[in-house]
């Protein structure tokens, strides 16, 4: 018998879960959650350390918000790039999809002077040249000249096409990344990603 869940609204500290019934489909599984997203925002991490969540779509589809964690970061030199991901793991613990983001600022004065970013993303492919793909990638924001902060939104999307899905209709995966760069060398990121069709045992992580 063919069950869909409807996700419940959650909201959590940073995380919101905004739910949608999912449209009956041919190739729609039986745990299908229906249409999730899920948002948080996390601070600059002190020097040498980087911040992290994870959050899990459990049972009976109930979002299961992991603690904000600090862990050292790969990244070394307290000048390093500001650097964020957002990554979609399927219940096998295999990235889906993911964006990453490289923000720099140089400040003086309270002010950010000039400022920079970068971004890239990361997709699972299957061998017979099927699976996940960049739909569209983009990045915008920035400040010209002397500025209290610099923002940067950066929005990646994600179809799929394979052994699940052999349409490409039914998954659909939207990461959106937004990092603030302040004068006085603060940032904090924002971070969101919206699922078309989401599946018990998939797992977000985000950080920075």
């Amino acid at each position: 018998m063919r069950r869909t869940f409807v996700a419940l609204a959650v909201a959590v500290a940073a995380l919101v879960l905004t739910p949608g019934a999912a449209a009956a489909s041919p190739s729609a599984p039986d745990r299908d959650c229906g249409t999730i997203r899920l948002t948080g925002s996390l601070p600059k991490p002190s020097a040498g350390t980087s911040v992290r969540q994870s959050v899990t779509i459990g049972p009976d589809c109930r979002v299961v918000t992991g603690p904000v964690t600090v862990a050292p970061a790969a990244r070394a030199a307290a000048a390093a790039p500001f650097h964020t991901y957002s990554e979609m793991y399927d219940c096998c613990g295999i990235v889906m999809s993911a964006l990453y983001t490289d923000s720099t600022a140089t400040t003086a004065g309270g002010q950010v002077t000039s400022s920079s970013t970068t971004w890239s993303t990361h997709v699972n492919r299957e061998p017979w040249n099927a699976g996940w793909s960049v739909s569209t990638a983009s990045s915008s924001g920035g400040c010209a000249g002397a500025c209290p902060t610099a923002t940067y939104n950066h929005h990646a999307e994600f179809s799929y096409q394979g052994v699940f899905d052999p349409t490409g209709d039914w998954y659909y995966n939207v990461h959106d990344s937004k990092v603030v760069l302040s004068g006085n060398g603060t940032a904090r990121c924002e971070q969101s990603v919206t699922l078309r069709h989401s599946f018990i045992g998939w797992n977000w992580v985000h950080g920075c």
